[in-house]
C-alpha cells in the first residue's frame, strides 16, 4: 500500500495539463547508470511509456511518453495507492506501525518505508525513530520556481538559430532550463508559427532561493524578462501563465552513505533521492535498498 499526499502519481516526475496545453514542469528527463534502473527503463520503453530525447548533440536522455508522468504511471501498475492523504503522525500500535492524518488512523502495517522529502521525513520520525530523523536532517535542497507559459505560436519559429537555442540554460542569469514542449517531439512534423506552444521555464536553484517568497505573478514577470534577454528574442503572445514552487527540488547535499537507513527493530526504513543525490535513479535505488533491508529482516 502506498499512501501519497499528492493528487497525481510521481512527485516531481510530474506533468500538468491546462487549457489544452501540456507542461512537464518537474523532472525534465531520466537517465540510468545502474543495471536495475536500466532494466526498468527498458521495460517502460517496451510498453510505450518511455522514449529517447536527444537533449543536445552529445547527450541522449529518456523522457516519458507522451508525458513524464507516464513513467511513474507505468511503475504504479498493480499497486494499491491512496492519494491526497497527508500523514501527520506515525506511532506504534502493538507490534505494528500506524499512520494517521488529522482525522485518525488511515493505515497500519508490520513494516513501512517513509519516502517523503527529508525535512518532512524528519518531522514524522523524530519521536518514533530519532536515528532515522537524524539521517534526514543531514540533507539540504535547492528550491525551484517553475513557470508554465501557454503561447499563441511555437517559440521555435520566432527569431533565429533555434537549433542552438533549445533547451536554453543560463544559470548565471537565473534559468536552470527552458524547454518548449514541442522539442520533445522533434521527430514529428515541424510546427508552424500558427500552432500554439507550451514553454516551461525552470529557474536556477540560486535564483529560486533568492526569490523564494516572491508572489507568483512577480516570478512569472521576472523569469519572462530573463528569458527574453537570454534568448535574444521576444516571447510569442502569452495566452496564459502560471507558476509552481518546488520547495524540495534539487538535492544539494545527500545523506552520508553510512548514515542510518533502517530502524534497529527493522520495522521502518527511509527512502528518497536525498539519500543518494539529485537524480530520479537515486530515488529508485534508495527504494530498492529500503525494501531489501526490510525483507531481509523477516
Amino acid at each position: 500500500l502506498v499512501v501519497d499526499k499528492g493528487r497525481r502519481l510521481g512527485g516531481r516526475v510530474s506533468t500538468r495539463r491546462k487549457n489544452g496545453f501540456l507542461f512537464n514542469h518537474g523532472a525534465q528527463f531520466v537517465t540510468a547508470r545502474g543495471n536495475e534502473f536500466s532494466a526498468l527503463l527498458a521495460d517502460a520503453r517496451n510498453s510505450g511509456s518511455l522514449k529517447d530525447w536527444r537533449i543536445n548533440p552529445e547527450k541522449t536522455v529518456q523522457i516519458g511518453a507522451p508525458s513524464m508522468r507516464d513513467l511513474p504511471q507505468f511503475m504504479a501498475r498493480g499497486i494499491e495507492i491512496r492519494q491526497q492523504i497527508e500523514v501527520t503522525n506515525i506511532a506504534h500500535i502493538g507490534p505494528n506501525i500506524g499512520f494517521f492524518d488529522d482525522a485518525g488512523l488511515i493505515a497500519c502495517g508490520r513494516q513501512a518505508i517513509v519516502s517523503a522529502p527529508a525535512p518532512q521525513s524528519a518531522r514524522l520520525l523524530t519521536n518514533l525513530y530519532p536515528d532515522l530523523a537524524a539521517t534526514a536532517q543531514l540533507t539540504t535542497y535547492d528550491p525551484c520556481w517553475t513557470i508554465m507559459l501557454s503561447l499563441a505560436a511555437d517559440i521555435r519559429r520566432i527569431g533565429k538559430s533555434q537549433d542552438q537555442l533549445f533547451p536554453l540554460r543560463n544559470e548565471a542569469a537565473g534559468i536552470g532550463l527552458a524547454v518548449p514542449e514541442t522539442i520533445r517531439f522533434a521527430n514529428g512534423p515541424a510546427p508552424t508559427t500558427s500552432e500554439p506552444s507550451a514553454l516551461t521555464i525552470q529557474a536556477s536553484g540560486a535564483w529560486s532561493q533568492k526569490h523564494l517568497y516572491d508572489d507568483p505573478p512577480l516570478v512569472i514577470a521576472r523569469l519572462c524578462d530573463i528569458w527574453i534577454e537570454t534568448a535574444g528574442q521576444p516571447l510569442a503572445s502569452i495566452v496564459d501563465a502560471s507558476a509552481h514552487l518546488w520547495q524540495y527540488a534539487k538535492v544539494t547535499r545527500a545523506a552520508d552513505k553510512d548514515a542510518k537507513r533502517h530502524s534497529n527493530d527493522r520495522k521502518m526504513a527511509i527512502a528518497g533521492d536525498w539519500l543518494g543525490g539529485s537524480r530520479v535513479e537515486h530515488a529508485f535505488e534508495s527504494g530498492v535498498e529500503a525494501y531489501i533491508g526490510l525483507c531481509c529482516s523477516k
